[in-house]
């Protein structure tokens, strides 16, 4: 019998070995494009990449945050071609950074096809390399090189403590359950039930700076629990980043 997953996975050249997700992080996209991650903007809850309220603002970038300069890495440069399914995991690198905010959550929304696993880390940037950490190199022509390992000085080195909002578990998949549907799809039942986001957000808040610029890096570990390496269906993720100090 066919995978009930077929339904959703796009083909790609046999033998392969990249497990490629999506990363979609306009507001104005999401909600328009992807009803399956728009709990999200229903909810007030993403507000990352545009400006959260006068004189606060809050962005993510891949890499690299030159305040001083004023540059940033676009996040469109948050790769994920290198999510290798033979591989137990793969970390990739991004940041949150704003200006006058004292604390911001993050939160992830993700399809799950692939049955993929996520970790979010507190990083480090260094320009010196490290066993682990990850390489990234900036894209304005300098060519620098920075990397980034697990900040061991937070939280121990351990992953940010967060809670799944409407995760569950069915036939052996972790699976999305039916208390978001309603505000991703409406009445809209013929739904593939891989393509139902789970949603994922830190439990405490993230400090930034109540009055200056800040930055904070984090590494997203993307676990492959054992698929193989022919495996070939996509995802959507979705990484969103929320002021503590807007109220719903």
């Amino acid at each position: 019998m066919e995978d009930e997953r077929s339904a959703v996975k796009p083909q790609k050249t046999p033998g392969r070995k990249l497990v490629p997700i999506a990363v979609t992080l306009a507001a104005l996209v999401l909600a328009l494009a992807l009803p399956v991650l728009s709990w999200f903007a229903a909810n007030k809850q993403l507000l990352s990449y545009a400006p959260v309220t006068s004189p606060e603002a809050l962005y993510i970038g891949a890499g690299h945050r030159d305040a001083e300069r004023g540059t940033f890495e676009d996040i469109r440069y948050l790769y994920f071609n290198g999510v290798n399914a033979g591989e137990a995991y793969s970390d990739h690198v991004f940041c949150v950074y704003g200006t006058a905010i004292s604390g911001f959550h993050v939160q992830l929304a993700f399809t799950t096809n692939n049955q993929f696993e996520y970790e979010l880390y507190v990083a480090k940037e260094s320009e010196t390399p490290s066993e682990g950490a990850v390489k990234y190199v900036v894209h304005d022509g300098s060519n620098d090189v920075y990397y980034y390992a697990v900040d061991d000085d937070v939280n121990g080195g351990e992953p940010v403590a967060g809670e799944y909002l409407n995760a569950t578990e069915a036939d052996g998949f972790v699976l999305a359950d039916s208390s978001r549907h309603a505000a991703a799809y409406g009445d809209y039942t013929h739904v593939n039930r891989f393509a139902e986001a789970i949603y994922w957000q830190t439990e405490d808040p993230i400090a930034g700076h109540s009055t200056d610029d800040f930055v904070v890096y984090f590494i997203l570990r993307v676990k492959t629990n054992g698929k193989t390496s022919n495996d070939r269906e996509t995802d959507v993720l979705c990484i969103s980043a929320k002021s503590t100090t807007i109220v719903d």
